[in-house]
Parts: C-alpha cells; sequence; structure tokens
C-alpha cells in the first residue's frame, strides 16, 4: 500500500479509533513471543459478606407499679414518653395492684390485680391499649379464680398451646387458665413445686415463662430462692414434668444469684436478669427446647443494673429493656455477640420505683 493511500485510510477513520489503534500496533511491537503466550490472570472473585439482620423498630410498653391506692396501668411509646395512664380504681376494681401482663391480641392487654385489701379479690381484666378502656372487668369474680389465687401474686403469663388458654405462674407453681370472650374463666392446677421433686423450686421466683421444644410442650422457666434453679417444665402426654434443672453451679452464677425475669429473643436465645447484692448480671444461654447450655454473660454489676434490677422486655429485636428502681430509671441494653452495653437510652420515672409488671406491645 502507497503513502498515500495509508493517509487516505486513515483520514476514513475517527481520530479516537485511529489513537487505539496506534496503542494496540506500539504495544504489540513491545511485546517478546514469550509474553504474547502468557496467559493472563483471572481476576478473583469476591467474597459474599453475611446480610445485617436489620433492627426491628422500638416497642411501646406498660408497666405498672404498688401504689397503694388502687391499680394503675401505664403506657409508654416506643420513644419512652408517658402516653396513657390507666386508673383501673376509678373504673371500679378494688385496691390492689398489677402483678402481670400479657396480649392475648395485638390491641388487648390482660392484667391481673392481686388483693389489696381484705374485700378485694383476685381480678383478671383487659384493657384496649389504643383507648384505655376496660374491655372485661368480671374475671376474678368466678369462685375458683377467687379460691386459686387469693393467696398469691401471678408473676408471669403466657398463652397456651390452643386458643384460649393461659399458664399463669405464682410463688409455688403454675396454673391453667381457660378463658372467652364471654367474659368466663376457670382455673386448675398445672404444676406445684412440692410435687415436681425432681425439679426442686421451693419458691418461684417471677422469671417469666417460655415456650420452646416440640409442639406438644410447654416449657417454663423458673428460679428458686433457695435452690438457685432454673427449671425447665414441660407437659408430656397432659402432665408436666421436669425437662432439666439450671443452677449456679453450672454457670456464671453463684448461690446468692436470684434469677428474676428472663426473656425469650428472636434468635431463640434466652436471656436471664439475675439479681445480686454487689453483682447483678444478665446472662445469655443457648436454648434447645429443653435445656440451657453455653452461658454468656452479657453486662454485670451494680453500676450498671443496680443491686435489685426487675423488669426486662425485648424493646427490638437487639435491645432489652430493663428496670432499676433504685434510680426509678429504665436503661437499654445493646445486644452484641459477645456481650452487651448500655446505651444512651435512660428515662427517669417515678413509675418505675415501685415497679410490679412491664410488658412490650406487640409490633403491629
Amino acid at each position: 500500500m502507497s503513502r498515500n493511500s495509508i493517509s487516505v485510510f486513515l483520514r476514513c477513520w475517527s481520530p479516537s479509533l485511529v489513537s487505539v489503534l496506534l496503542l494496540v500496533v506500539g504495544l504489540s511491537c513491545g511485546k517478546s513471543s514469550s509474553e504474547d503466550s502468557e496467559t493472563a490472570e483471572s481476576t478473583p472473585t469476591p467474597t459474599p459478606t453475611v446480610t445485617e439482620i436489620p433492627e426491628t423498630a422500638a416497642a411501646a410498653f406498660w408497666l405498672s407499679q404498688d401504689t397503694g391506692s388502687g391499680p394503675v396501668a401505664v403506657r409508654f411509646d416506643p420513644e419512652g414518653r408517658r402516653s396513657l395512664v390507666v386508673d383501673l380504681y376509678e373504673s371500679g376494681l378494688d385496691f390492689g395492684t398489677i402483678t402481670s401482663f400479657s396480649f392475648l391480641d395485638l390491641s388487648t392487654l390482660l392484667f391481673f390485680v392481686k388483693p389489696g385489701s381484705e374485700t378485694s379479690v383476685p381480678t383478671f381484666g383487659t384493657i384496649d391499649i389504643s383507648t384505655g378502656l376496660l374491655k372485661n372487668k368480671a374475671w376474678g369474680f368466678e369462685s375458683s379464680i377467687r379460691e386459686k389465687f387469693k393467696d398469691n401474686s401471678v408473676h408471669s403469663m403466657i398463652s397456651g398451646l390452643q386458643s384460649g388458654v393461659l399458664h399463669a405462674q405464682t410463688a409455688t407453681g403454675a396454673s391453667i387458665i381457660r378463658y372467652n370472650d364471654e367474659g368466663g374463666l376457670a382455673a386448675e392446677d398445672f404444676y406445684s413445686s412440692t410435687t415436681l421433686t425432681d425439679c426442686p423450686s421451693d419458691d418461684v421466683t417471677g422469671v417469666v415463662l417460655v415456650s420452646g421444644g416440640d409442639a406438644q410442650q410447654m416449657l417454663i422457666l423458673s428460679g428458686g430462692a433457695s435452690h438457685k434453679r432454673i427449671n425447665v417444665v414441660g407437659v408430656a402426654q397432659g402432665a408436666p414434668n421436669c425437662r432439666s434443672s439450671f443452677d449456679y453451679s453450672s454457670g456464671s452464677t453463684t448461690s446468692e444469684h436470684k434469677a428474676v425475669n428472663a426473656v425469650q429473643m428472636p434468635d431463640g436465645k434466652i436471656y436471664v436478669l439475675y439479681q445480686h447484692p454487689t453483682d447483678s448480671m444478665i446472662v445469655r444461654y443457648d436454648f434447645d427446647g429443653e435445656k440451657l447450655s453455653n452461658n454468656l454473660v452479657m453486662i454485670r454489676g451494680v453500676g450498671n443494673l443496680g443491686a435489685a434490677p426487675f423488669g426486662m422486655i425485648a424493646r427490638t429485636n437487639k435491645k432489652l429493656l430493663v428496670a432499676r428502681p433504685d434510680v426509678s430509671a429504665l436503661i437499654e441494653i445493646s445486644l452484641r455477640s459477645d456481650g452487651g452495653v448500655q446505651t444512651d437510652f435512660y428515662m427517669r420515672s417515678s413509675f418505675v420505683r415501685g415497679l410490679r409488671a412491664m410488658i412490650a406491645e406487640p409490633l403491629q
């Protein structure tokens, strides 16, 4: 090809393409035959990262305190601001204290009032959480309820495996409560601390009931005052039985630690709140539906929790809310894989001073 022909050829191509062509020619001329035969290294495939489970929104929650002048339920919004005060004495209930809450559905809060005088009776009732109005205040006047709970507070309640059944935990064991929308209630024994000798618990503390295991079991965590055990009580063929016991010799606690609350988080792990004169703590356990294992102290010390923390709920799927009656405050604990840390959330309220019950609202 003549020089004139090459000039005409290049003028027909775009300047950018000509630049690329000249670059390729230059690189080819500078390479040896051995370099041409080499194969270029492949680009490494990036390792996929584990997707972080997002944190759920904070839940609103309810408190009750021992006022001595009638049962009162107080609602706080997700930011910790008081949004509703329900004075049940003004609604016709006698003196007493709310010692336990449980949600029957997304809008109905069940409460138990322990008698506060000789003339009052133990009472179950329901509150519409959107209005604060009592939906049912007649429960508790049946003879079976009066007799079953006249000498006991109900520390905690949880729905059973079928609709219309509750398990109510007292200082001596647990009872089954069958209820219906028309206001009828009937109570019967479920288990007693004196009859389950293989799962000893001379005085059941306020550790909440926890569900787990197969579809035929209702498993319960209960702490003993002197045995210092957390017992897992199940139901096999209708009869309660001791599935396992976890005491201080198996974990991080000592004989001076008293379990007062427990929470089962969405990941299935159990968090137990312990009181102690100098070493209160929250301990996380794995739970396989039958026994506790792999204890890990999340946070400890009276500087963090006080000597007698009481009341613990899940504020989100990654945070716990714990009450410190000694300073009339609620504190938030952020949960991590290797422990917990107190957050900036710190809410003071006179309602915490005499706290008797606390529960988070179900997420809507």
